[in-house]
């Protein structure tokens, strides 16, 4: 005689149907990529993860890892990380696009002394190199472009600096890469200065009291700089009360 199946089991195949088919959209290791990314964002291990999920510790790395996995594997860490599956296997997962872009209509500039203060100018468009010459004339000494070419959850923040003259001393958390894209520029990290001149870059620690200025003899004003550092607010997980793997 055969048993009738339970109506649970018939609702567990076709979630797992489901789940097989959107993970047929994208490749296992961007899958494991992407949730490995929401795990860390969300300060997450290894080990909390599995708990949870009420999966080994093995299922999960090789998840992430981008080996073949049951798809009611995928479904359970996504539950436990809050995500809907559907967004996770799409082309920008959960809001979080693969790559963003930044255009020259997108420029926004302002003063990095005062980037409360909005725009400079009071324009939201991009303002030409005579505008922001008027704009350092009336007391800007560096204007900051802040690109949008910037992850949702990533932790790096490009920026822009137009240097007309010294910039404040400044301190933050984490590091800081420059790249000197015109003239030649100044660098005082903990009163020792460093000269750079076009095309050439440095790495510093940023919570190291800093200031930027167009060297004395640059051949260009303003000087500008490409500046990437990591947001530290963005790298500081939330707390977990269970031990890491």
């Amino acid at each position: 005689m055969n048993k009738r199946r339970p109506k649970q089991s018939k609702g567990i195949l076709d979630q797992e149907r489901e789940a097989a088919e959107m993970m047929s959209r994208v490749p296992a290791g961007v899958l494991g990529l992407r949730l490995r990314r929401a795990r860390t964002l969300q300060g997450l291990s290894v080990r909390d993860v599995a708990s949870r999920a009420s999966l080994s510790k093995t299922s999960v790395v090789r998840l992430e890892q981008g080996h073949d996995v049951h798809p009611l594997t995928v479904v359970k860490v996504c539950a436990v990380l809050g995500l809907h599956l559907a967004g996770i296997t799409g082309s920008q997962a959960a809001g979080d696009a693969a790559a963003t872009a930044h255009h020259k209509a997108d420029d926004r500039w302002y003063d990095m002394t005062d980037f409360g203060a909005g725009p400079l100018g009071g324009v939201e468009r991009p303002l030409t190199p005579a505008e922001r010459k008027s704009c350092a004339e009336g007391g800007t000494a560096v204007a900051l472009l802040l690109l949008k070419s910037r992850l949702t959850t990533g932790r790096l923040l490009p920026t822009v600096l137009e240097l007309y003259s010294a910039s404040p001393t400044r301190s933050h958390a984490g590091e800081e890469f420059v790249y000197v894209l015109c003239g030649k520029l100044t660098l005082c990290i903990e009163g020792v200065v460093h000269t750079l001149s076009e095309g050439e870059a440095m790495t510093f620690w940023s919570e190291e009291e800093h200031s930027y200025a167009p060297a004395p003899d640059s051949p260009t004003m303003p000087v500008q700089v490409l500046s990437v550092r990591i947001d530290e607010k963005r790298s500081r997980p939330r707390r977990s009360t269970s031990k890491p793997l």
